[in-house]
C-alpha cells in the first residue's frame, strides 16, 4: 500500500509541475472534487486514497497515468501524446508554450488519436501520422507514427531527425549544423540552412504497426 501511495503522489506532483496546474485547476478539468485531491497531496501517508474513478478522471484529463508496478526500478509515469494533423501542428506552432500545452491537453481530453508512451514527455510533445513517402529515405513509411518534442525542450544533436514545416508541408531532415540534410526522395525537400528553417521539433520515437488491417 505504501508503494501505491508513493507512486500516486509522485505522479500527481509531476503532472502538476509539468503543466503548471494547481490541484483545483486539475480537479476542475477532470470534473472531480478538489478537496480529497488536496488532502492527499498534503498528507500522502495519512489521507484517504482518491477513488479509482477519480484517478481515472484525472488521468484522462492529463493524458498521463500513474505506474504502480515496475521491475526493481523506481516508479515512473506513462503518458499519452495526441496525434495531430498538419493543420493542428501549424496551430500549435503559432501558440505560446503555455497555450500549446493547453491545446494538446484539450485534444487528449476530446479523445484525439494518441500514442502511449512508457516514459514521461513534455506537455508539448505530440505525434504525427506519416501519410506519404516524403520521409522514406529516413526509414519512415506510411502508417508509421513519430513522437516529436519541441527543440527548446530537446535540443537537436548531430544526426538527429528533425521535422520542419513549410505551409502545410512537413519534411524530415538530419541535423548537421549549420545544415539540414533531407532524408526524403521528394525533390521539394532540399538541403537548407538551419537558420532559415521552421523546425517543428525533434523526433524521439517511431511507432510502426506490424500488421495493417485492410478496409473491406
Amino acid at each position: 500500500m505504501q508503494q501505491i501511495r508513493e507512486s500516486l503522489h509522485r505522479w500527481l506532483r509531476s503532472v502538476m509541475d509539468e503543466r503548471g496546474w494547481t490541484a483545483a485547476t486539475w480537479a476542475k478539468r477532470a470534473d472531480v472534487t478538489a478537496t480529497n485531491l488536496t488532502r492527499f497531496l498534503k498528507d500522502p501517508e495519512g489521507a484517504s486514497l482518491p477513488s479509482a474513478e477519480t484517478i481515472g478522471r484525472l488521468a484522462f484529463a492529463a493524458g498521463s497515468e500513474p505506474r504502480f508496478l515496475s521491475s526493481n526500478q523506481p516508479s515512473t509515469s506513462s503518458c499519452r501524446v495526441p496525434v495531430l494533423s498538419h493543420e493542428q501542428i501549424r496551430t500549435v506552432m503559432d501558440l505560446s508554450r503555455a497555450g500549446a500545452a493547453e491545446y494538446l491537453a484539450d485534444a487528449l481530453h476530446r479523445g484525439a488519436p494518441c500514442v502511449l508512451m512508457d516514459r514521461p514527455t513534455s506537455p508539448r510533445a505530440f505525434g504525427l501520422q506519416i501519410t506519404s513517402l516524403h520521409m522514406n529515405a529516413g526509414g519512415l513509411l506510411p502508417q508509421d507514427q513519430i513522437v516529436i518534442e519541441p527543440v527548446d525542450h530537446v535540443p537537436p544533436r548531430k544526426g538527429d531527425m528533425v521535422i520542419t514545416i513549410d505551409g502545410t508541408s512537413l519534411c524530415a531532415y538530419r541535423y548537421y549544423h549549420p545544415q539540414l540534410v533531407p532524408i526524403s526522395t521528394d525533390p521539394h525537400c532540399c538541403p537548407m540552412v538551419i537558420d532559415g528553417a521552421e523546425m517543428v521539433g525533434v523526433a524521439i520515437l517511431v511507432v510502426r504497426p506490424l500488421r495493417v488491417e485492410l478496409m473491406s
